[in-house]
């Protein structure tokens, strides 16, 4: 039990950081406009709108490489129930967008499909641990 306990906190912490490094690998590539005010809600909001499509895909890969990276590494080091403890993650991993799409407008589109991949992508990081660690079945 503390081991699978364990296996998640530290996917949801790889994963998180996975998140954070991809985050700003797209910020590097696609930079703010030195303009840009992220000081309020309102500013923030306003900026959404100017913020070019490549930087929220680049958002959505992050999204979805810190639930593969996270599920695959809670799947790999769990005792047992190894595609419950990726799903765990991308769980919680899930709630920290909710939150963000919650705290930041976004549009539409994105929020549907930046919550649709957090699951699938923790439960494929989740397989491919046990596929790539036959002996943790």
């Amino acid at each position: 039990m503390w081991r699978n306990f364990l296996a998640v906190i530290v996917g949801m912490f790889v994963g998180a950081l996975t998140v954070g490094l991809v985050e700003i690998l797209g910020n590097f590539v696609f930079p703010l406009p030195r303009d840009v005010d992220l000081s309020t809600p309102e500013a923030i909001s306003q900026a959404m709108a100017s913020i070019p499509l490549g930087a929220m895909l680049f958002v959505l890969l992050a999204w979805a490489m810190g639930s593969l990276v996270g599920g695959f590494l809670a799947a790999w080091l769990a005792a047992s129930h190894h595609s419950t403890m990726a799903l765990a993650v991308g769980g919680i991993l899930m709630i920290g967008g909710i939150t963000t799409l919650v705290q930041i407008p976004h549009p539409l589109w994105f929020s549907v499909i930046g919550l649709l991949l957090f699951l699938p992508a923790a439960y494929l990081g989740g397989k491919l641990a046990l596929h790539l660690n036959p002996k943790s079945h």
